[in-house]
């Protein structure tokens, strides 16, 4: 599929891919989201540039592709996508329960900048297991845009979001190095928000992180980590996380210290 159809709209047909409902309903908002760029400005004045299905345009094969078609639109605001047919594939997986979403992970862009900023202030204002607090992260949409082109032109750090029901409600972070002789180790920092817990998430953008840095020959991944979020320790322990020391008192919150343990995952 992936030659089929231009590139900006490939993450649409991994959503696509990844949904298990007949029927979608997403904002224009959303769709933008789930590509990280935004529509074409045909798509939201001509209703014929969702239901076109023929040459020379290609983008419907995001949808048709995977056994949808748009059968409702209002400009601007929605887009409505049903399945006609349940085929042999679709039948065999298992309807999704109330606790799961449908999600797709894949590289920060330019025009995720407003929106990642604004997923980790969330991120500090809900859990204490993280370095900032609530409103002490602060960094502009600009500023922001020129660290993700660094990152693209240095070619050894990303950040990954996840897009979770059209929102963007995960991130892990890669950063690596230029220097040679520590180009083969990267550090990780991941945030899932509260109402996305227990969905997976977290284990997917370990696993995403994982093959991203296997691709840039990194081969030992390093962490730290609240001595307290039992949690995250227990989902890094998964995936061959060890701890490797401890440092006292690194974090003060409020009154209270905690201690802050260091991981790591080496590759062989």
């Amino acid at each position: 599929m992936d030659n089929k159809i231009e590139k900006k709209y490939i993450p649409l047909a991994s959503y696509f891919e990844a949904a298990t409902e007949d029927k979608l309903t997403l904002t224009f908002s959303e769709i933008e989201t789930i590509m990280g760029q935004p529509l074409p400005n045909a798509s939201y004045l001509n209703k014929s540039w969702w239901k076109k299905t023929k040459p020379p345009l290609k983008h419907f094969i995001a949808w048709t592709e995977l056994g949808y078609s748009v059968t409702d639109v209002k400009l601007g605001y929605y887009v409505t996508f049903e399945k006609t047919t349940i085929n042999q594939i679709a039948a065999t997986i298992e309807k999704k329960s109330a606790n799961q979403s449908t999600y797709i992970i894949r590289p920060i862009d330019f025009d995720d900048a407003r929106e990642v900023i604004g997923l980790y202030q969330q991120l500090f204002a809900e859990t204490d297991y993280l370095e900032y607090g609530q409103n002490e992260f602060n960094i502009s949409v600009q500023g922001f845009r020129k660290l993700i082109a660094q990152w693209k032109s240095d070619n050894s750090s990303i950040i990954l979001i996840a897009i979770i029901d059209g929102e963007i409600g995960g991130v892990i972070s890669i950063m690596g190095n230029t220097v040679l002789r520590t180009k083969h180790r990267a550090s990780i920092k991941m945030g899932v928000l509260e109402k996305f817990a227990h969905k997976g998430i977290g284990t997917s953008l370990i696993s995403e992180a994982e093959k991203w840095a296997h691709s840039k020959n990194i081969t030992r991944l390093e962490l730290s980590v609240f001595k307290t979020n039992q949690k995250a320790i227990s989902l890094y322990k998964k995936f061959g996380f060890t701890i490797e020391g401890e440092r006292k008192k690194s974090i003060k919150i409020n009154s209270s210290y905690i201690d802050e343990l260091y991981m790591s995952k080496i590759f062989d």
